[in-house]
């Protein structure tokens, strides 16, 4: 994914924080966040253990999504902690 297609699904996410599914979010940093960070050497890790709680890194911003129990829609607090990481790597504005 180029840097517009991945500015434009970030911005996608941000004017619909309530509807963003865990599986989404997940799959957008560890298959396009990750490798557009090794690219500029920018740090970052996917933290977890087994259980519903996963810490990313990304940048100089470490933020937590704990994936839902009965519904597979994330807490916009989360989405919101995501969008703070993206703002620190100039990705979301």
């Amino acid at each position: 994914m180029n840097d517009d297609r991945l500015k434009q699904r970030i911005r996608e996410i941000a004017e619909s924080v309530k509807n963003v599914r865990d599986e989404e979010l997940f799959a957008l940093l560890d298959n396009h966040i990750q490798p557009f960070c090794q690219m500029r050497g920018l740090p970052y890790d996917h933290r977890n253990r087994g259980g519903s709680h996963h810490v990313f890194t990304v940048g100089a911003c470490t933020f937590n999504i704990v994936k839902p129990h009965g519904t597979s829609l994330l807490k916009s607090a989360y989405v919101r902690a995501f969008l703070e990481a993206m703002e620190e790597i100039d990705l979301w504005e």
